[in-house]
């Protein structure tokens, strides 16, 4: 499991920091909290959290309640950094037709996959191979559809960030 996603199951706020602006403040953190040197860098404070024990997460997840904390003290809101980072990928590649033929060749290869399967005769050891390239496509062409007409989790959460107020 990669070490990122052992932080976000256990730390939240650090997680969001290490994907964002705040990524550099959170390694020097987790850094002087476990390895007791805030310039340990980021692939031993990796390889920390890839072998630490129940206890050293559970003292993870104390971290990130005072690592939220002393974000707070400083007047930063380190999920408003990370929407705010992301917010205007959109309007940045506007001039760009990529986002757009990307979307389109994820979607042709979906239809041609599921076309495959239903009307060509399939080698039996293929099929697996073709179901897993199948689940990956689906995955990014989704992450694509993300990217032109957002998400639905937490969008009340997400526009009050934005603009500052609860929109319908």
């Amino acid at each position: 499991m990669n070490w990122k996603s052992i932080v976000g199951t256990v730390a939240p706020t650090i997680a969001t920091a290490l994907g964002g602006p705040m990524a550099g403040a959170a390694v020097k953190f987790l850094g002087d909290q476990f390895l007791g040197d805030e310039n340990a860098g980021e692939k031993k404070v990796a390889e920390f959290v890839q072998s630490a024990t129940p206890d050293q997460l559970l003292g993870l997840k104390k971290a990130d309640q005072e690592f939220s904390l002393k974000m707070e003290e400083l007047g930063v809101d380190v999920f408003k950094l990370e929407v705010d980072d992301k917010k205007d990928a959109r309007k940045n590649h506007k001039s760009s037709m990529m986002p757009a033929v990307m979307t389109v060749v994820l979607t042709a290869l979906i239809a041609a996959i599921l076309w495959a399967l239903f009307y060509v005769p399939v080698p039996e050891g293929a099929k697996d191979v073709l179901f897993f390239i199948l689940g990956i496509v689906t995955k990014e062409w989704a992450n694509s559809l993300h990217y032109w007409y957002g998400t639905t989790k937490g969008s009340a959460d997400k526009n009050l960030l934005i603009n500052g107020s609860k929109t319908k």
